[in-house]
Order: C-alpha cells, then structure tokens, then sequence
C-alpha cells in the first residue's frame, strides 16, 4: 500500500500530480483533503498551497523506494541526532510529501533547534539526508521542520520578494539578497517566477551564494 501527501496550488492540483506519481486512475486511490489552501494577498503574501493524502492498496512510487522504510529510519535518526544534541523531544511525525519525507518535530526547545536564521535545522537536515540516503532503499529527500518554521519562512520570503521587486520596477536598479540557503533562494525565485518586469537569477559560491532581482529587458 502507498500513501502520498502531496501539496499543490488547488485540490486538483495536488490530486492530479499525486496520480501521476502513483502511477494510477483515481478511481484506483482513496482520497483525503488534509487542506484546501489559500491564495493568499496578491497570490504571494499568506499563501498556503492544498494538500491532499492518497492512498493506494498494492502499489509502489514509481522510483522503486522504500518509503514505510525511509519514514521509519527518517524518525529514529532525527530522534537519534537530537538526543546526543541535549534536545528534549515530545514527538516526532513523519509522512511521504510530494515525493519526499516531511518530518515534523515536536520539542519544547524548538528555537534552538531552528537556531539563527535556521542554520541549526538546515544542519540537523543535512546530516538525516545524509544517514538516510546511504541506502538505496531509502534514498529519498528529507524535508526537516519544527514549530512551522519553514511555512513562517516562507511566507516571510515571499513578502521580501514581492517588496524587493516592486523596488527594483520602481528605481530600476538591481537588488541583492544577503546570502542564503539554497532552500529559501528557490522560494524567491518561485515567488518572482512570472513577476511582472523583473528576473532572478542566483550569484556566488557556497554559504556566500545569493538571489539577485533584475529588471527584465
């Protein structure tokens, strides 16, 4: 049996890319609308994407993984890692997202695993990619969150985004981001994807790396 979360713009969205990667009709899968989402102000601003739970007796993901598998490893490594970290923990929740493993942690010391601008979490992620991804079976992306850090992040992105582009159609001058990761580069390059007048593009190298709005010719 397969289950997949799967996030998208609209229901059927989500629906319609969750079918395609099962592999299957829809009358083949249960379906469970977990949110119906919002579009937020100006389509950036507050705008959270639906999400829909499928659900499919005798079938697997078509890359062949071992998703129950990677869930599983995915719980008891980040348990693992945040107990040598002197963390407390009251729960950790894991399910299949689009085609990856979202894992939300539940710990009184939520902040602090965030840490600045989220480096500690980025960190902690990295390194559960890293263990769970040695085996094939479970070589599938691990997206790491607590305390809805990364939604708050990005809407808080998007907002910038759509700040900095109307600064760049205004003076039209180039605007620079400080260096960030490359998670939160591609929520600006997906918020300014089709912006009216302006293009993004990233500059530098590792942890310097940065997005840059430009007037578009």
């Amino acid at each position: 049996m397969a289950e997949l979360e799967v996030e998208g713009k609209t229901v059927e969205e989500a629906i319609k890319t969750g079918l395609e990667k099962l592999g299957v009709s829809k009358e083949k899968v249960k379906l469970k609308i977990l949110n119906e989402g919002t579009s937020g102000l100006f389509g950036l601003m507050g705008a959270k994407p639906a999400r829909v739970l499928l659900i499919a007796e005798g079938v697997e993901l078509k890359d062949g993984a071992d998703y129950p598998l990677a869930v599983s490893k995915t719980k008891q490594t980040v348990a693992d890692i945040l107990k040598l970290m002197g963390f407390e923990v009251s729960g950790i929740d894991a399910a299949v997202r689009d085609g990856a493993v979202a894992c939300e942690i539940k710990s009184a010391d939520g902040s602090l695993i965030i840490g600045k601008n989220g480096q500690t979490l980025e960190a902690i992620e990295h390194v559960v990619n890293l263990i769970v991804n040695r085996s094939s079976e479970t070589r599938v992306k691990i997206n790491l969150d607590t305390e809805n850090y990364r939604v708050h992040q990005e809407e808080r992105l998007n907002a910038l985004a759509a700040k900095a582009a109307d600064q760049v159609r205004t003076t039209g001058k180039i605007y620079r981001f400080d260096p960030m990761s490359s998670k939160d580069r591609r929520v600006i390059h997906l918020a300014l994807k089709e912006a009216e007048g302006v293009e993004t593009f990233s500059e530098g190298e590792g942890a310097f790396r940065k997005v840059i709005i430009k007037p578009k010719k």
